[in-house]
C-alpha cells in the first residue's frame, strides 16, 4: 500500500510539471509540440526528425486508441510513465550504492525536483521538446542497468535510446569511467566500441530515412556562443540556475564522496560537459537534463560522507 501511495504522488509530480512545461514552453508558438517533433504526422525538421522513437510511440498510441486520445495527451501519458520509471530506476541504484532505503527515497526524489529548473524555470531557451522527458528516463534507467550489468536490458535500453535522442552517447562515456578500474581492459574495450558501432548505425540509418527533411543536420557548432555566454556575467544566473545551483557544493565537496561508483560516473560529466560546449547551447539547460541523475546521486552521496564524517568526529 506504501508503495502504491509512493508511485501514485511520484505520477502526480510528473503529471504536475509537464503540465509546467507544455504551458510555459515558447518553442514556435501554440500548437509547436506536435510541429516540431512530429507528433502528429512525421514530418518534423532535422535534427528534430532523428529524434524518432517518443513520436513513434505517441503515433502508434494515437492509431490503437482509434484516434480517441489526442496526440499530446498521450504524450503526457507517455512522460507520466517515464518519469515514474526514472523514479523507481534512481530509488534502486540509489538503494544498492548508498545502502540506505531512507537516503534511496530523497535521492530519487530529489532528481524530480531538479528537473523544473531545466524544463520550467530556465527563461533564456524555454524550448522543451517531446523526448525531453523520456531521455532523461533512458538515462537514469541505463544507469541502473549499467550499474548491476544487466547487458541484454541495457543494450536493448541504450538502441531504443538512441532513437530518442543521441546522448545515449554519455552512457558509454560512464561505462568507461565506471568500468576503467573494475572490468578487465578486453572486456571494456569491447563493450565501449559495440556501444560506438551500434550508436553509428543507428544514427547513419536514421540520417538516410529522413535524407530529404528540411532543417540542418546533428551537429551544430556553438562553441563561439558558449564562450560569448560565459564572458557575458548576464548568462552567468543560466549556470547558477543549473541542477537548482546544487551542483555548487556537488563540485566543492566532491572528495567526500565515499562510494567508488558515483565518483567514477561522475567524472564522465567533462567530457559530457565539453561535447555540449561544442555542440548544445550552454544557456539552453535543457540540454543537461541527462546529467540530473547523476548530480541527484552526487549530492546525495556528499550528504551521506558528510553524515558519516560527523559521526566519527563526535565518536572521536
Amino acid at each position: 500500500m506504501r508503495e502504491f501511495g509512493l508511485i501514485a504522488l511520484v505520477a502526480l509530480l510528473a503529471l504536475l510539471l509537464d503540465a509546467a512545461r507544455l504551458h510555459f514552453n515558447d518553442e514556435f508558438g501554440p500548437g509547436s509540440m506536435l510541429r516540431v517533433a512530429g507528433l502528429a504526422e512525421p514530418a518534423a525538421a532535422t535534427p528534430f526528425q532523428y529524434r524518432v522513437l517518443t513520436p513513434w510511440l505517441v503515433r502508434a498510441l494515437h492509431a490503437a486508441t482509434g484516434g480517441t486520445l489526442s496526440p499530446l495527451t498521450l504524450l503526457r501519458a507517455v512522460d507520466v510513465v517515464a518519469l515514474v520509471a526514472a523514479w523507481l530506476a534512481l530509488r534502486s541504484l540509489a538503494r544498492r550504492l548508498l545502502a540506505s532505503d531512507a537516503d534511496a527515497h530523497w535521492t530519487a526524489f530529489l532528481a524530480l525536483a531538479l528537473l523544473p529548473f531545466h524544463f520550467v524555470f530556465s527563461r533564456e531557451y524555454p524550448f522543451w521538446y517531446a523526448w525531453d522527458l523520456t531521455s532523461f528516463a533512458v538515462f537514469s534507467i541505463g544507469l541502473a542497468l549499467l550499474e548491476r550489468r544487466s547487458w541484454l536490458a541495457y543494450y536493448v535500453l541504450f538502441a531504443l535510446g538512441t532513437l530518442n535522442r543521441e546522448t545515449t552517447c554519455f552512457l558509454t562515456l560512464v561505462h568507461a569511467t565506471t568500468g576503467w578500474r573494475s572490468t578487465p581492459r578486453a572486456r571494456l574495450f569491447a563493450h565501449l566500441a559495440a556501444q560506438v558501432a551500434l550508436w553509428i548505425a543507428l544514427k547513419l540509418a536514421l540520417r538516410e530515412l529522413y535524407t530529404g527533411s528540411r532543417g540542418a543536420d546533428v551537429a551544430q557548432w556553438t562553441w563561439r556562443e558558449n564562450w560569448d555566454a560565459l564572458r557575458d556575467p548576464a548568462s552567468w544566473r543560466w549556470f547558477l540556475l543549473a541542477f537548482g545551483g546544487t551542483w555548487i557544493p556537488l563540485a566543492l565537496f566532491f572528495r567526500r564522496i565515499t562510494s567508488p561508483w558515483i565518483r567514477a560516473a561522475l567524472v564522465a560529466t567533462l567530457p559530457m560537459l565539453a561535447g555540449l560546449f561544442v555542440v548544445g547551447v550552454w544557456t539552453e539547460l535543457r540540454i543537461f537534463g541527462e546529467l540530473v541523475p547523476l548530480v541527484a546521486l552526487g549530492v546525495a552521496a556528499v550528504v551521506r560522507g558528510e553524515n558519516a564524517r560527523e559521526s566519527a568526529l563526535s565518536a572521536g
